[in-house]
């Protein structure tokens, strides 16, 4: 997203590389590392990664309850599984 903003403000709007180096390219690194870094923060506040055992975390799959038992051929009662 942020190489594509960077080419819409030199090649349509003809911004001079001086005017994108104070006005636009902090805004082309800085949000993309504080959406990165809000996202992070808020899932380990609410401990929703999970540690695989390699070194890597990732988010949780979202596992209703009516799905558990699923692959043993179980329905719970009152949900149907289409």
């Amino acid at each position: 997203c942020s190489l594509n903003l960077y080419s819409l403000a030199v090649v349509k709007y003809k911004k001079p590389d001086g005017y994108i180096r104070r006005k636009v390219e902090p805004f082309l690194h800085g949000v993309p590392i504080a959406f990165s870094l809000s996202a992070t923060i808020t899932l380990l506040a609410n401990q929703n990664f999970n540690a695989n055992g390699r070194g890597n975390c990732y988010e949780p799959v979202y596992r209703p309850p009516h799905c558990k038992g699923y692959e043993d051929g179980e329905t719970r009662e009152g949900f149907n599984i289409p």
